[in-house]
């Protein structure tokens, strides 16, 4: 069974209650530009200090992109209970939400500030949005990786086969040039920044 990734259960209920916003039409025929682009706006858990958020992450670590691929993610969903706390409760067939468009990033790690994995490790971390048949799909908050990047990340694990993914798409990463100690977030507006990875180690202990 294909591992679900938990920023498809993020997003589920905004999908669910609409909550997409499509710009831009179909380019015509023999046209140049640019695919036609769909935004969605997710709910993250903000952090209030960088010690909070590093303490919520299961890892943290320095990693380089290799590789990323995208895919329809489809959650598993319940259609039982409380429409009040399951947007997906009264559906006829579970089928009837829509899968969610995620990019799986294939990341070395190459240096770890906190957990259960090591240097040399290729992992899965997963973002929303991506390329898919020909219409993009952004997340609002998320800066898509690069391949060849390297990031220091803060991530959530749940468990094995499932990718990793970041706490919040501003708050938990940053960019980090090679063999540097500095940090730069990818976002201005990372209320919760460190300055390097030695801060993280000093949070970390």
């Amino acid at each position: 069974m294909r591992a679900r990734t938990r920023v498809a259960a993020l997003v589920l209920a905004l999908v669910a209650g609409s909550s997409l916003a499509g710009c831009a039409s179909q380019p015509s025929a023999g046209s140049s530009a640019e695919p036609p682009v769909v935004t969605s706006y997710a709910d993250y858990p903000a952090y209030d200090t960088p010690q909070e958020i590093v303490d919520a992450a299961d890892v943290v670590a320095r990693v380089t992109v290799l590789d990323t691929s995208v895919v329809d993610d489809k959650p598993e969903v319940s259609t039982d209970g409380d429409p009040r706390t399951n947007p997906q409760a009264g559906l006829d067939d579970p089928q009837d939400v829509p899968g969610v468009v995620v990019t799986i990033a294939d990341a070395r790690v190459d240096e770890v500030v906190k957990g259960d994995v090591a240097v040399g490790d290729v992992i899965q971390v997963a973002q929303l949005g991506g390329l898919y048949r020909g219409v993009r799909y952004e997340e609002a908050e998320t800066t898509p990786f690069d391949v060849g990047g390297s990031y220091v990340l803060l991530m959530a694990d749940h468990g094995p086969g499932v990718p990793y993914d970041l706490l919040h798409p501003v708050q938990a990463m940053y960019t980090v040039d090679d063999g540097s100690d500095d940090l730069q977030p990818v976002a201005p507006d990372n209320d919760v920044a460190v300055d390097s990875v030695s801060d993280l180690d000093e949070l970390a202990q």
